[in-house]
């Protein structure tokens, strides 16, 4: 199962459609901008640039939407 770690009304939308459209079991995690969530210790583990989205595949990270679409 994927994981998309998103925000609405950002980046992460596009890899969102893909991931609804081809059928894929995922789940969507939010990444709160408000708050600078995507700025906290855990969350650059994952993504070191800070930037959103994020998806994980068991133990593949990726994280640009063009690459994540790709």
């Amino acid at each position: 199962m994927y994981t998309l770690f998103s925000y609405p009304r950002n980046a992460s939308w596009a890899p969102h459609l893909v991931l609804a459209e081809i059928g894929a079991n995922y789940e969507l995690m939010l990444v709160d901008r408000k708050l600078n969530t995507q700025k906290a210790n855990d969350y650059l583990m994952l993504n070191p640039t800070g930037r959103i989205p994020t998806l994980i595949d068991n133990e593949l990270i990726i994280f640009e939407s063009a690459a994540i679409c790709m």
